[in-house]
């Protein structure tokens, strides 16, 4: 039987279990801090947040040191920060193609960074098993512990309810009225995150690329497919129902080819990976002549658009001018994104970007001639410098965002 005085201790409990969460949530999105600044930033005296720190360093979550600068006189602050060692976090982008997995500490360093070729996605539970092998190589060839994992980010392609946190997969990892986030969670036993793989890179260029100085960006991932991370005002921009960003679905050719989405001349039929895979191959079979073909001695089924950037790199005009070609279009899309939300960066990412050269420019010019001066003045183009990291990087950091959200505890039941 609860009595008055198990309810007072009760609740005592519970702050403190809120104040540890506000201490490591700090530590995280800022780094390093005295004690001063976190009391300060956690609204917390400093008696309280020195005894709450003592509490985590006893269980080994942070560790504290004093640091004297040359020029600082008297008594050195007091340092606190987040023991990376004292966990690790798995973020996995899945690809149609590839998965990218990534293992962070909790000071958020790479400690394990390893891409394989993709599971075969599908909405058959036997997917579960497939990933659960993958996890287990990659975690043993970065020697990181089942035990030491604190949880798992996973990013998908296709439709991906997040909003709410849901994380229900509708393309693939579907299984019916479970979300993909409880069943992997109940089978792991760890917290699972199910992310959009849109959203993802946006979040991943947003801790660690080029959108971590600008609070407006667009992130162009520039795939098999093409899709758009939004970050609005230094937040990733969802949408109402969390299905914001499918860019490549904007129509930029009249009459042009038929989308698989139904519709014709949408963007994706011309400027995506399989955009430019189906336009080598077709103009190959019309007898096009390519260094692909007369030289490396491909066969038209084994162009695909890893080929054409490989040839484009070695100076094969052929496959430059379908580069250039697809940026223009690229280019027309992102003109009208410019013109609706005047971004201050626009980041192009994803495999088929890391053809800059040829790909950069042209993106430029044909985003320049598409949208107005007074929006297009100040926006600048760079190339993702995570490359295929980005997604799973995003992924991670939103699983250690999960971790430490003091708002699941519900807080204000307990001011």
């Amino acid at each position: 039987m609860k009595t008055p005085h198990s309810d007072r201790k009760s609740k005592v409990d519970k702050k403190n279990e809120i104040r540890r969460i506000l201490i490591l949530r700090a530590l995280l999105d800022n780094g390093p801090l005295s004690l001063t600044d976190l009391a300060k930033m956690t609204g917390m005296t400093l008696p309280v947040a020195s005894n709450i720190v003592a509490h985590l360093r006893k269980k080994k979550q942070v560790v504290q040191s004093k640091e004297k600068s040359a020029t600082q006189a008297g008594r050195p602050p007091s340092i606190v920060k987040l023991n990376g060692e004292a966990g690790f976090i798995l973020g996995i982008d899945i690809g149609r193609l590839f998965t990218n997995f990534i293992i962070l500490d909790l000071e958020t360093n790479i400690v394990g960074d390893t891409r394989r070729k993709s599971i075969t996605l599908s909405n058959d539970i036997k997917l579960i098993e497939d990933l659960e092998r993958e996890i287990k190589v990659v975690l043993s060839e970065a020697k990181v512990s089942w035990s030491k994992l604190l949880g798992i980010g996973i990013s998908l392609p296709g439709i991906v309810k997040v909003k709410g946190k849901e994380g229900l997969g509708e393309t693939y990892f579907n299984f019916g009225d479970a979300s993909a986030r409880e069943i992997l969670s109940k089978r792991f036993n760890k917290p699972v995150h199910i992310e959009h793989d849109l959203e993802a890179m946006a979040f991943g260029e947003r801790w660690f690329g080029a959108a971590k100085e600008v609070d407006n960006a667009l992130c162009v991932n520039i795939g098999w497919g093409l899709g758009l991370g939004i970050i609005i005002d230094g937040e990733v921009y969802y949408g109402e129902n969390g299905y914001a960003g499918e860019f490549g679905h904007i129509q930029v050719v009249q009459d042009g080819e038929l989308c698989y989405c139904g519709k014709k001349g949408c963007l994706e039929t011309v400027a995506s990976g399989r955009a430019i895979t189906q336009i080598a191959r077709d103009r190959i079979a019309k007898e096009a002549t390519t260094i692909m073909t007369k030289d490396q001695h491909l066969r038209i089924d084994q162009i695909d658009a890893e080929a054409v950037l490989r040839a484009a790199s070695l100076g094969d005009q052929f496959s430059i001018e379908i580069l250039e070609e697809a940026g223009r279009h690229l280019g027309a899309g992102i003109g009208i994104l410019i013109n609706l939300l005047n971004p201050a960066l626009i980041i192009l990412g994803g495999g088929v970007s890391m053809a800059s050269p040829f790909l950069l420019e042209s993106v430029r010019a044909g985003a320049m001639k598409h949208s107005l001066v007074n929006s297009n003045r100040d926006v600048k183009f760079t190339i993702s410098s995570l490359g295929n990291k980005a997604g799973a990087l995003g992924v991670a950091v939103y699983l250690a965002e999960d971790l430490f959200d003091v708002e699941r505890l519900n807080p204000s039941a307990y001011v």
